[in-house]
Parts: structure tokens; sequence; C-alpha cells
């Protein structure tokens, strides 16, 4: 669901970084002083398996798209509406800013459609009041899809909403948004399915990690966190490594709804983002056999950096 450069006017460009920006702002300031450092490997670790498993795109039957995993839910239920919406921003900017993934003049509204959607909206609204404070797999099972539904479906929506006040694309805004809805309602079902069932088997191995668990506490994220990280990083560099090289070549459900409804005009602007973009790109559209494995294993890297030595947690148990 990647908003290409040329689906967005630069007025609307500017209004979206706007709100993206005091989002982020606002994020910030509520998890500095909520989240111990000792956390942040847990939160790299759930970047890079975001990052590593929105490469892999899904073909959706005989249709003749694809889809893949967004993740705003999971990340939400794995670390908290606001954290977990910093974290799936940061890979959003990470993907359209070194791999030319989602145009760099929509960067504000991807991380609104795709982020702030699914985890600060979608998930207080519809995730927790369906899961509770329960460990029962099964309600996250329909919690995550029924979250996912709508979050996917909202954000497609979005998307309609922008290109139509942009107005920089020429067809049918209606056979657009009846494309984006059609085509995201198939999609939501597979992130729905995929976020439930990761979040039931956590809900039923290790509830602990769960930001809706009764005792959660992100203080008290000590050996499950550290088990947690090792999991997460290994289930990311296989997902990176592997299965990113098995994605299908299909078109996603909002490249495949542009191709069969709309056409758009590119101004210099537009052209000029283009450019940019593919000169600062380390590898443009993910080109390269390793290119998943070594970008995956980057963010890991930082999750590594960022673990305090045991002197360090020492030092902090002692103070």
């Amino acid at each position: 669901m990647h908003v290409p450069n040329h689906l967005v006017s630069p007025e609307a460009a500017i209004v979206g970084s706007v709100v993206a920006v005091a989002l982020i702002g606002v994020a910030i300031a509520k998890v500095r002083t909520t989240t111990p450092r000792r956390t942040l490997p847990l939160v790299w670790a759930v970047g890079a398996l975001l990052f590593a498993s929105q490469m892999i795109n899904i073909p959706i039957g005989t249709l003749g798209y694809s889809g893949h995993l967004v993740g705003g839910i999971l990340a939400a239920a794995l670390l908290g509406p606001w954290l977990g919406f910093l974290t799936l921003s940061g890979v959003i900017a990470l993907q359209a800013l070194l791999f030319t993934d989602g145009g760099i003049l929509a960067l504000g509204w991807n991380i609104v459609n795709m982020a702030a959607i699914g985890a600060l909206v979608v998930y207080p609204l519809i995730f927790r009041p369906i899961a509770k404070r329960s460990t029962t797999p099964m309600r996250y099972l329909l919690a995550a899809i029924a979250a996912s539904v709508v979050a996917i479906v909202a954000g497609a929506a979005a998307v309609v909403g922008e290109a139509a006040v942009s107005g920089v694309a020429v067809g049918s805004l209606g056979e657009f948004f009846g494309s984006m809805l059609s085509t995201h309602a198939i999609i939501s079902l597979l992130e729905g399915g995929i976020t439930g069932a990761a979040l039931a088997l956590i809900a039923a191995r290790q509830p602990s990690l769960l930001e809706s668990f009764p005792h959660r506490r992100m203080n008290g994220l000590k050996q499950s966190a550290h088990r947690a990280v090792v999991t997460i990083s290994l289930c990311a560099l296989f997902i990176g490594g592997v299965l990113s090289t098995l994605a299908s070549e299909h078109p996603d459900g909002l490249e495949w709804s542009i191709q069969n409804t709309l056409t758009t005009s590119q101004s210099q602007l537009h052209t000029d983002a283009e450019a940019l973009q593919q000169k600062m790109a380390l590898a443009p559209d993910y080109e390269g056999d390793y290119t998943g494995l070594l970008a995956t294993a980057g963010i890991l890297l930082c999750a590594w950096i960022s673990t305090p030595s045991r002197r360090k947690q020492q030092q902090a148990k002692e103070q």
C-alpha cells in the first residue's frame, strides 16, 4: 500500500508531512519516559521483522495482484500503540529512502495510512475491546482479524481520498475506490490471518510479551524479552534472507488498482523527486540477491548495539 510519488500533489505532500511529523513528535514525547533502554533490542527486532515481512508479496489466487503484511496491529500489540507506530514509521521511512519503496513525496501519507491508522486508531478502538486483558489465544486471533480488516480497508480508503484531493490522477475515482476496497478487503484477511496466528501463538506461549497482558510492564520485560528478541530475529533473518526471494512479481493491490483505473500526470517536481530518490537509494526496488538478508541483518545489528551490557544492567539495578 506504499503510495508512489505521482499519486499525490506537492500541496498534499506537504500536508501529509506535517501530519506525520506531528504524530511522530507526540509519539517520541510519550515513549521517551516510559521505554527503558533494555527494551530497545525488542523494538529493533520487531522493526526487522516488519521490514522483512513487507518484502514478501503473496499472490492473491489468480486475480493478478499480490499483498503483503503491513504490521500496524502486530507492532502495537507487541510494543504498544505509540512505540509500535514509531517503529513502523521508521521501517516505512527506511523503505522509501534506501529502497525506493513508496514515494518520498508521499512518505508522510504512507506513515499515516500504514502506521498511524492501524497502531494509533484501530488498535485501541477495535483490537483492545475484543482482546480485552485476556490470555486466551482465540481472543487475540479474532481481535487481530477484525482490527486488520478495518485498518487495511481504512488505509486503502485514505489513499483514494488523498488521490482525490491531489487531483493529479486522470480516470474514474469511483472505479479506483471500488478497486482499492475490493482488493484490500481480500488482502486484509491475509493480514489478519497472519497477525492473528502470530499473536495467538504468543498468547499461548509467552503472553507477557503482549501489550494488553494484565501484568505487562515494559520495565519487567527481562528474560522473556531476551528470548523474544532471539526468536524474532531468527524469524526476520529467515523471512528476509529466504522467503523474500520467493516474493510474487505481481503488482500489489494499490499498483494493480492504479494500472486498471487511473493514469497520472507527473509534474517536474514529481520527476525530480523520483530522480533524487533513485540517487539516495542503496538498492532501488530491492535489487540484488542478498538485499533482504543484508538489510534485515543491518537492522538487527542495531538491536545488538543497543543491548545494554551486563555491567550497565547491574549499575542500573544498583541505582
